[in-house]
C-alpha cells in the first residue's frame, strides 16, 4: 500500500479538519493549515522536530506544540510512544482509521499495519460498559533492509 495520495484526496479530510477546528472556537491560521498538510501527505508518526523539517512556513516548536495538542483534543491527531522516549504525532482524521505500527530495531523505519485485530477486543470492552477505552500496541522487528545489512557483515 502506498501513501502516495492526490491532492484531491485530501481535500475532504483537509475541510473536515478545518470545519472541527472552527466548530471548536479555532482559527484557520497558517500554520495548522501547514501542519495539516504535512500530516494528510505523509500521515507520521513525526516527532515536532520532524513536523517542524516538513512544513513550509517557518514555525517555533512550541506553537507546533500547541497546534498538535489541539488536534489532539479534538482527535484529530493521536500521540504515539514507541517506548523511546520521544512521543511522535500521526494523522488520525475526522474519520478515525484506526491501525498498529512495526517498527525497525535497528534503522527505526515504521511501517503500518492495516489489519487491526484490537477493534474486536473494544467490542467486548464496550459490551461491558466501559468508555474511553485507550490501549497501546505496537510491533518491533528487524525490516528487510537492515536484515540484509546485517548479513553483510
Amino acid at each position: 500500500m502506498s501513501h502516495h495520495h492526490s491532492e484531491q484526496d485530501h481535500q475532504k479530510p483537509q475541510n473536515l479538519a478545518l470545519k472541527a477546528l472552527k466548530e471548536a472556537g479555532y482559527k484557520n491560521t497558517r500554520n495548522r493549515q501547514s501542519l495539516i498538510h504535512v500530516l494528510l501527505k505523509e500521515h507520521g508518526p513525526f516527532s515536532i522536530e520532524e513536523l517542524q523539517a516538513k512544513m513550509d512556513t517557518p514555525c517555533d516548536p512550541a506553537t507546533i506544540y500547541r497546534n498538535i495538542a489541539i488536534f489532539v483534543t479534538l482527535e484529530l491527531v493521536s500521540p504515539c510512544d514507541f517506548g523511546d522516549g520521544m512521543t511522535r504525532y500521526e494523522w488520525t482524521g475526522a474519520d478515525h482509521e484506526h491501525h498498529h505500527h512495526i517498527i525497525c530495531k535497528q534503522c527505526q523505519n515504521i511501517e503500518q499495519l492495516e489489519y487491526c485485530f484490537v477493534k474486536e477486543v473494544e467490542k467486548l470492552i464496550n459490551k461491558r460498559g466501559y468508555s474511553e477505552v485507550s490501549q497501546r500496541l505496537e510491533f518491533h522487528g528487524i525490516c528487510q533492509k537492515c536484515q540484509a545489512l546485517n548479513s553483510q557483515l
